[in-house]
């Protein structure tokens, strides 16, 4: 019997995931069974647990590479320690809105499904606790290297202002996911104004 090719396998493997995204951001994490994304999917179900053998399996696989993706451009952002709390947070969006909201899926709205999962799953609990407390913490760290350097009052809560650093980037993704209007240019700019030139 031939082999199958690793492409083979890996363009399967994708077909699943993409098929999870897509039940996952019409229905959430919650209410999508693994049913449910083997008929989206089109192949058979014994196919998709071969990749995949639990929700929990589909859930992390879909969940993980666009957190990776948001910590890589937070990573890129904070490289320069130049920029100012502005200029962090202004990168930090527009780098991630053509990734979140410019593919087929609307990543918001994932995020957002996300969430609230995250009150009632402990593996999707974990997967935002690392990844979310990871973000406040290098954006508290980045608020304590502009206090120590003088762009800020001595006095800063490093801690505090590192979480309404945070507040303004997940604000932007709740707002889009619920109505829709955000306009990442605009924010950023407005953030601008809200923020130290450093």
């Amino acid at each position: 019997m031939p082999r199958v090719s690793d492409d083979h396998l890996a363009a399967r493997r994708r077909q699943v995931l993409d098929a999870a995204l897509r039940c996952f951001e019409r229905d959430g994490f919650h209410a999508t069974s693994v049913r449910d994304v083997v008929r989206e999917s089109g192949l058979s179900a014994g196919a998709v647990y071969s990749y995949f053998p639990s929700k929990d399996a589909l859930v992390v696989a879909v969940v993980e590479p666009i957190i990776q993706t948001v910590t890589g451009v937070l990573d890129g952002v904070l490289a320069d320690g130049r920029r100012s709390p502005a200029e962090v947070v202004q990168g930090v969006l527009l780098g991630v809105w053509p990734i979140a909201v410019g593919g087929g899926a609307n990543y918001t709205r994932v995020a957002v499904t996300a969430w609230g999962e995250a009150l009632r799953d402990a593996t999707v609990h974990g997967i935002a606790t690392r990844t979310y407390g990871m973000v406040r913490r290098r954006l508290g760290e980045r608020v304590a290297h502009w206090r120590d350097a003088g762009h800020l009052p001595p006095d800063t809560d490093a801690e505090a202002l590192g979480q309404a650093l945070f507040s303004l980037l997940v604000g932007a993704v709740l707002q889009h996911a619920l109505l829709g209007d955000l306009d990442p240019e605009r924010y950023a700019a407005a953030v601008g104004r809200l923020l130290p030139p450093g």
